[in-house]
């Protein structure tokens, strides 16, 4: 995924007024793709660490509602449902740097290593609020990658409502898969929220 990026050659006042307009038609687009295929979103807070929260809603959702086999699965990875949120976004984060690190030959071909370091990327990712790296952008694969899980992203995009993002390596096919759903609005360095098919 792209960040959306806005050259303006205007005045402060402008600027700040086509900025809003700007965030209300990324709302508006990511609201309507929602509706439209029946998800919900349920907010998180934009700190640096929001892809994380809204990751963590939905596996934490998922291990209540699967106690016995998922609940055991992301317990072998330190993760717990009783955890706080930002605990466990925050054990998700270390999870992802830790996986990069192991498996550097995979996930470094997602990042152009002319123009950037990846071990530098690692390091500076592996910070708390952090997420202007290129990294960011391999986060829901990574994560869908370790838990064998699906992750859906609805999108503020208007051509590209949705994002589908299946496990690269094939690991437990023999499990039923899991699939987490996120929303993502494009405006600006981007947020995600988590979401939630209506029930």
């Amino acid at each position: 995924m792209k960040s959306y990026n806005r050259f303006c050659l205007c005045s402060r006042r402008n600027e700040v007024h086509n900025s809003d307009d700007e965030f209300l038609f990324h709302e508006q687009q990511l609201t309507h793709n929602l509706i439209n295929h029946n998800i919900q979103r349920l907010q998180v807070k934009g700190d640096g660490n929001c892809l994380f929260y809204a990751l963590a809603e939905g596996l934490i959702y998922e291990m209540k509602m699967d106690p016995n086999r998922f609940h055991l699965q992301l317990e072998a990875f330190g993760l717990s449902s009783n955890f706080r949120l930002i605990e466990f976004a925050n054990r998700l984060r270390q999870i992802c740097v830790n996986e990069w690190k192991s498996n550097e030959q995979f996930y470094s071909q997602f990042v152009d290593t002319h123009k950037v370091s990846f071990h530098k990327e690692i390091k500076k990712f592996s910070k708390n609020g952090v997420s202007d790296s290129t990294l960011g952008d391999i986060v829901p694969l990574t994560i869908s990658n370790i838990f064998n899980i699906k992750i859906i992203i609805f999108t503020s995009v208007s051509d590209l409502s949705q994002i589908e993002i299946k496990p690269a390596n094939g690991n437990n096919l023999s499990l039923p898969q899991k699939t987490i759903f996120l929303a993502y609005n494009q405006y600006g360095l981007g947020h995600y929220d988590a979401a939630y098919p209506h029930t």
